[in-house]
């Protein structure tokens, strides 16, 4: 099973953001997903996300995974789910 078919079987409910730079998420990006990036996170999470949303991190490193992570934690969010690494260029 390949990551695009793992992502259908998901519950519509959840969120997609990806927190890699706007480059890379117009090469390629699930659609429907939020564009914010890392930098940008602290700042403007909460005109796409409440800390209710269920969030999947869509990141191209395990650290800047990690670092959204902690960010949406910060904020109260408590359903949160990473994704990271070269498989995001497969989409």
């Amino acid at each position: 099973m390949n990551l695009r078919d793992s992502i259908n079987k998901l519950p519509p409910s959840i969120k997609f953001l990806d927190v890699r730079d706007v480059t890379e998420f117009d090469r390629t990006h699930i659609p429907d997903s939020i564009n914010i990036s890392l930098g940008r996170l602290p700042f403007l999470w909460h005109k796409e996300l409440s800390p209710g949303d269920e969030v999947m991190i869509l990141a191209d490193s395990c650290f800047k995974s990690r670092k959204a992570a902690r960010i949406l934690q910060r904020k109260g969010f408590r359903k949160l789910y990473t994704v990271h690494g070269p498989v995001l260029d497969h989409l």
